[in-house]
């Protein structure tokens, strides 16, 4: 019988992580999920772990691979479930009823995104909501929260499988594909699904631009005449500036003030230009 989910975890030499990512799945009311392990020929206790919740694990390999998409492409090839949730070594679930709540919502859609909350150095998080709605521009700005998104594992097989070519902006190329090139259907569930921690290859600021480099070739290869409007856009809105205009967007009281000061400041310098 085809499971309902699932939830493929990638690992190399982060027996700390791994462990508190298996805890987090294996302590789930939820039930109808089989869990997939890739590790790619880790030298550190990872396989030790793994053999240790081994009653737990539906299917795992520790093997040589040329990176992270090409084991989440494993782990996609042997996977049964409707969909597919990449909970990878270092994320983990924020509780034990989550998978519960969220398939309660009896969710539909081709590809399900709840929210993430971005664990950082200090400990302290900050919350990150999946979009309402998707769009060009929205997904152009930023991609999908990955470790709370629900994919459909048969649109792998529609809109292709990761690249293996790069290194951050792979899972950004497929929810593109899917999303607004294959037009595939979309859910936003008001659940905070996973704790990720920042500090991975696409979230270190000295991969900055390699980020940039394969999201621009990504946006030459999908949309080749808008390619450069796209960049600049994405390049501005994830920008200080753009950040901030984005947060005062947010405090819409905030917004309503500054942008009658502004007026205010203009007028009082028309009229004292004029006098």
């Amino acid at each position: 019988m085809t499971r309902k989910l699932s939830i493929i975890t990638v690992n190399r030499n982060n027996a700390g992580g791994l462990k508190k990512t298996i805890a987090s799945v294996i302590c789930q009311t939820f039930t109808d999920f089989e869990f997939i392990i890739i590790d790619g020929a880790s030298d550190d206790d990872s396989v030790g772990i793994i053999n240790e919740h081994s009653d737990h694990i539906s299917y795992w390999v520790s093997e040589p691979d040329k990176g992270t998409y090409q084991a989440m492409n494993k782990g996609i090839h042997v996977a049964t479930g409707e969909y597919c949730l990449f909970l990878n070594s270092g994320d983990y679930l924020t509780g034990s009823r989550i998978l519960e709540q969220l398939f309660r919502l009896s969710p539909s859609a081709d590809i399900v995104s709840g929210n993430v909350l971005k664990i950082r150095k200090n400990n302290k998080y900050r919350l990150v909501k999946s979009p309402e709605k998707v769009s060009l521009h929205k997904l152009c700005i930023h991609s999908l929260p990955h470790q709370a998104t629900l994919i459909r594992r048969s649109l792998f097989e529609i809109s292709g499988y990761y690249s293996e070519t790069y290194r951050i902006a792979s899972d950004w190329e497929f929810f593109l594909k899917a999303l607004i090139l294959g037009s595939k259907s979309y859910m936003h569930v008001e659940l905070d699904v996973s704790f990720f921690s920042i500090g991975g290859i696409s979230s270190n600021r000295d991969n900055y631009n390699l980020s940039r480099e394969e999201s621009f070739d990504v946006l030459k290869k999908l949309f080749p005449t808008l390619a450069d409007d796209l960049m600049e856009y994405r390049d501005f809105y994830n920008s200080n500036t753009g950040r901030m205009l984005s947060l005062i967007k947010k405090k819409k009281r905030l917004y309503r003030l500054i942008d009658n000061l502004t007026g205010f400041l203009v007028d009082t310098k028309k009229k004292i230009a004029g006098r």
